[in-house]
């Protein structure tokens, strides 16, 4: 692995714990074992090394759908404690994206349709894939939102169940 990736992995593990609203290039890059100069050598700019955490981060997330692609497994795996910090990630992000789309603008749009194209090769129907992408991610931030598992789960399982 070269010095880079270990960076970007390094980067990928602080944001999930600290998320990336009030990231400061100093901070982490002593929790990561390198200086501030070594992040931009590699990355260039704040905003690309934090293009390539996320995107990192996604492509984590869905080698994990991709393990067991049935959007009720991975709900299961979405709504567990330990997974948690990869979906308030990604939803911080999300919420940033509106406020900020020069930074988070393209990271989002691309992680929905790359979501979009994963589900669309199982239903193979792009419109039904965006709907199903729509309400899961509805329905995961209902979840973050009030904890409710059994609630979120229940309307997850009922919508499936007509969306097939």
């Amino acid at each position: 692995m070269s010095r880079r990736d270990e960076l970007l992995e390094a980067t990928v593990d602080y944001l999930l714990e600290h998320g990336v609203s009030s990231l400061s290039l100093r901070p982490l890059a002593a929790a990561i074992g390198t200086n501030a100069r070594m992040l931009i050598y590699h990355f260039e700019t704040r905003e690309q090394l934090v293009d390539a955490a996320l995107h990192a981060a996604l492509q984590r997330i869905q080698k994990r759908f991709l393990e067991r692609p049935d959007v009720l497994s991975f709900w299961k795996w979405a709504t567990d404690a330990a997974s948690l910090p990869y979906v308030r990630l990604i939803f911080e992000v999300h919420g940033l994206a509106p406020r900020n789309p020069r930074v988070f603008g393209k990271y989002v749009r691309n992680a929905i349709e790359s979501w979009t194209e994963i589900i669309a090769a199982q239903t193979h129907d792009r419109e039904q894939a965006r709907i199903i992408v729509a309400v899961f991610d509805g329905l995961l931030l209902d979840y973050l939102a009030t904890g409710d598992r059994v609630r979120t789960t229940r309307a997850l399982r009922r919508f499936m169940k007509g969306a097939t």
